[in-house]
């Protein structure tokens, strides 16, 4: 099911958003960390934020635990920059579609 327009430009504010809290406010604990999209549900209620992460499956781990602890404070961060009928639960999911880009890459390489 296509979203509507409004879900569409609020996907991208919450998007840009989140990504200008990461790097502003915690920038020494974020630096391997890149949001790649968000999507919130139909009725503003859950956030699903996807990220990618620089590095190996410690790194990926150390980010997935540091977003998931502060989800709460990111998303009252988040509710005072923007104003939403509802301040949406955000949900962290890692992205690999960066990691298994890289090794097309690296096998197109070894051709």
């Amino acid at each position: 099911m296509p979203s509507s327009p409004r879900i569409v430009r609020l996907n991208q504010l919450v998007y840009q958003e989140l990504s200008m809290i990461l790097r502003t406010l915690f920038h020494d604990s974020t630096a391997k960390i890149s949001l790649t999209g968000v999507s919130l549900s139909p009725d503003l209620y859950d956030a699903c934020v996807y990220f990618s992460v620089l590095g190996d499956e410690n790194d990926i781990r150390k980010a997935t635990k540091f977003l998931l602890g502060n989800a709460k404070n990111l998303c009252q961060t988040l509710c005072r920059r923007i104003k939403l009928r509802r301040s949406p639960h955000l949900n962290f999911k890692y992205d690999n579609s960066i990691a298994r880009g890289q090794n097309i890459l690296a096998i197109l390489d070894n051709l």
